[in-house]
């Protein structure tokens, strides 16, 4: 039988990462002796009871047990406590270790008795589809249920966003009449940016909004839902009493339900566990313990980045909003506020839209937003540029009056006419007037006849009156020196 000591030195060499085979080559004994007393060790056999040894992996015993909470396999857990820790145990150290905790580890808490306006407890639960204009769409309620009075209040939501989260907190604290000092949350994406044992981050918007309120966000710990065992009960409570077994016609109808259920069902029950009404608690003693509303109500705000695509549209929150096409290819601003959004640059707001919420894929548009000749209809076009034409001159409102009757317009969206004014910054009005004049005498109603007259001097020229008409056509015949006269091909003197 061998001595306490061999043991004890087994068992050390053990918690220090050495295999069976090595133990037993390093005492010179055989690796069965050595498997048996690290067996009796685990199963409690020496002194009829297990005996407990100091462990390396006692100081990271909190930390191994929250690894666990999350579900993660050991070999994960000892990976990660070498890699974060610099821990070096080997695998069947930490797995016994890991077999003993779960043994010696009861699932015991213990109830926390809250004080009048201390706590309330958040949660959302699922309560499958509702029809929201005609379509079956997700929903879910949430649920703020104050822990000494068990007074709650309920709303059904169609998503669990940071902005839903917040507009649900307000709502409950107006149906309470004031604010409870702490809330606590779940793991909430909307609440909770990184989920963390010792310190999580709560989402920033959220944080703005407690501080706004006045409450302390109090996150629970990962996967321990018995931490807001009171909000568990009552989304449990709420499906199965309000919700489990009724159908509703549309959305509208199970938020009424909904409403008059809490006040003449819920809330004015006999308690399971307190044994009282939580509505007469509520209004005997907590409300005046809960702290006052402010005077004003958050204004809720998110913002980002993004850049405005080449159809004058940004995309936020998978949907399609209209920007100036001046930024196209700019990165803006965006800002959520209270069911708008606001795009700036460069500090200056370029558009504000209503908010597109509970859908995906929507355009909303500004017309003003695009360029003016992709906003406007023909007749509107025509009309624009006939006040513009004839500023500058008779010429170039007749040019224009043939140009819409050629059909030209229907082909090229008076791109040509655009193009004819551009040129009265380079030439002026007069001289274009005159071209526009000439081209028309000469039946050649294009921008490159306006822009060749212009360039070459020819508006200058006397305009010839003969022509020459085609018998079948009607179309006019000229001379070469017609033709070189209009185009600028020559210039007389030089042909």
């Amino acid at each position: 039988m061998l001595e306490v000591d061999m043991k004890t030195t087994i068992k050390t060499l053990y918690q220090k990462g050495y295999n069976k085979t090595q133990i037993g080559r390093m005492l010179g004994i055989d690796r069965k002796t050595v498997r048996k007393v690290l067996k009796d060790d685990v199963q409690g056999k020496e002194n009829g009871q297990e005996s407990v040894w100091p462990s390396m992996l006692d100081a990271y015993r909190e930390y191994i047990e929250v690894q666990l909470g999350k579900e993660l396999s050991i070999t994960r857990i000892h990976q990660d406590l070498r890699n974060e820790f610099g821990v070096e145990c080997g695998y069947t150290t930490l797995r016994d270790y890991v077999a003993k905790l779960r043994r010696n580890t009861p699932h015991a808490y213990m109830v926390l008795h809250s004080l009048p306006g201390e706590e309330a407890q958040v949660d959302f639960g699922y309560i499958g589809t509702l029809k929201v204009n005609g379509s079956p769409r997700k929903a879910w309620v949430f649920i703020m249920s104050l822990s000494y009075s068990r007074y709650m209040y309920a709303a059904i939501t169609l998503d669990q966003s940071v902005q839903t989260f917040i507009r649900c907190h307000t709502e409950a604290f107006r149906y309470f009449g004031g604010v409870p000092q702490t809330v606590k949350i779940d793991n909430l994406k909307a609440a909770i940016v990184e989920t963390d044992f010792y310190e999580p981050t709560v989402q920033r918007t959220y944080a703005a909004f407690a501080k706004h309120y006045g409450f302390l966000p109090n996150p629970c710990r990962v996967y321990t839902p018995t931490d807001k065992g009171k909000v568990e009960s009552n989304v449990k409570y709420v499906k199965d009493n309000c919700f489990k077994g009724r159908d509703f016609a549309d959305l509208q109808e199970a938020k009424r339900f909904l409403a008059g259920w809490l006040c003449g069902t819920a809330n004015c029950r006999k308690h399971g566990t307190t044994g009282k009404q939580p509505q007469k608690v509520f209004l005997e003693t907590e409300k005046d313990r809960l702290g006052p509303l402010p005077a004003q109500d958050f204004i809720f705000s998110k913002s980002g980045n993004a850049t405005v695509r080449t159809d004058c549209h940004i995309v936020h929150e998978g949907n399609f909003y209209s920007v100036p096409y001046a930024y196209i290819g700019m990165e803006v601003d965006v800002i959520e506020v209270n069911h708008l959004l606001k795009i700036y640059y460069a500090g200056k707001e370029i558009a504000l839209h209503s908010l597109c919420e509970n859908a995906k894929g929507e355009h909303v548009t500004d017309k003003n937003h695009y360029p003016f000749t992709k906003n406007v209809s023909q007749e509107e076009l025509l009309s624009s540029y006939r006040i513009k034409m004839a500023e500058v001159g008779s010429g170039a409102a007749a040019f224009l009056e043939a140009f819409k009757d050629t059909g030209m317009y229907q082909c090229h969206h008076y791109r040509s006419i655009s193009g004819i004014l551009a040129l009265c910054k380079k030439y002026g009005d007069d001289t274009v007037d005159r071209a526009c004049a000439r081209a028309c005498h000469y039946g050649n109603i294009t921008y490159r006849a306006v822009k060749k007259i212009c360039e070459s001097g020819l508006y200058a020229l006397p305009l010839e009156q003969e022509s020459v008409q085609t018998a079948e056509s009607g179309s006019k015949i000229r001379s070469l020196s017609d033709y070189r006269r209009m185009t600028g091909l020559g210039v007389i003197g030089h042909e």
